[in-house]
């Protein structure tokens, strides 16, 4: 089962990551979309994926009546909610989480007899180059397991890790992209602010972004070294760094990161 010829893919919940996932998988071909179904309490919400030919509705027990591999991609939130829901009619399917904090034993335990997935894909999966993290699951087969590395590498990177690393692994490419978006908010508003052209400063800053991505992936290098070839000696990077230095960006950064983690446990509580 590691393709998607005889499988029923269902997503409840018609928000941003879902309808990325969703994307993934029909734009490189590997389903069509008399193979999906989607869930959402919104109408409205479902009405381009309709208009596609993608079965909707908006009463999620539909979604786990008729797909095989379902992706809950609900708040944690809503998941005292939905689960509720589902129970009795996954028993012998799997079902994906992408939700912050929710530990598979809770999925299990919600949903007796249910094949149980949980994985932290981010918001870059919109464009097809996201970063999905994704807990090894000892009691799902293997070539089911394969099946949901195929779901979210139509869209992006994917890395298996342990299920005790997901509350952390946030950190590295769940909610990290508001830290990078973050950062190019002030780089443009500062761009701004001296008279340079709004358009010319985000294209300039996302393309370093961008390159600087593909400098860490490419060319065997650690931040370290790629950080310190950027430095001339008593040249302009280095002055922009020692401010770093001196309001502590580091100790910034890992607070953030604690705050996430700690975060990310208290919603699976």
């Amino acid at each position: 089962m590691a393709g998607f010829e005889n499988t029923v893919l269902g997503f409840i919940g018609a928000g941003n990551m879902n309808g990325a996932i969703l994307r993934g998988v029909l734009g490189q071909g590997l389903v069509v979309p008399d193979q999906i179904w989607l869930s959402n309490r919104h109408a409205e919400k479902l009405e381009p994926f309709a208009a596609e030919g993608i079965h909707t509705a908006t009463d999620n027990t539909q979604v786990a009546t008729q797909a095989d591999l379902i992706v809950l991609g609900v708040k944690p939130q809503m998941f005292s909610v939905v689960l509720p829901q589902l129970a009795g009619l996954t028993e012998g399917k799997c079902v994906v989480s992408i939700a912050a904090g929710i530990s598979s034993d809770a999925l299990r335990s919600a949903l007796p007899g249910t094949l149980v997935v949980r994985a932290m894909p981010n918001t870059p999966l919109m464009v097809g180059v996201g970063a999905t993290a994704v807990a090894q699951a000892e009691n799902v087969p293997a070539d089911l397991f394969q099946t949901v590395l195929n779901l979210f590498s139509a869209a992006g990177a994917v890395a298996v890790i342990k299920e005790e690393q997901m509350d952390d692994i946030i950190n590295v490419n769940g909610s990290s992209p508001a830290w990078f978006f973050r950062m190019a908010d002030i780089m443009v508003r500062r761009a701004v602010s001296v008279g340079i052209d709004a358009q010319t400063a985000l294209t300039l800053t996302a393309k370093t972004m961008e390159g600087s991505a593909r400098l860490l992936l490419e060319s065997e290098k650690t931040p370290e070294e790629l950080c310190r070839q950027v430095c001339s000696p008593g040249g302009t990077t280095l002055a922009s760094l020692s401010a770093f230095e001196e309001r502590d960006f580091d100790g910034l950064m890992l607070d953030a990161m604690e705050r996430c983690t700690r975060r990310s446990k208290e919603l699976g509580k």
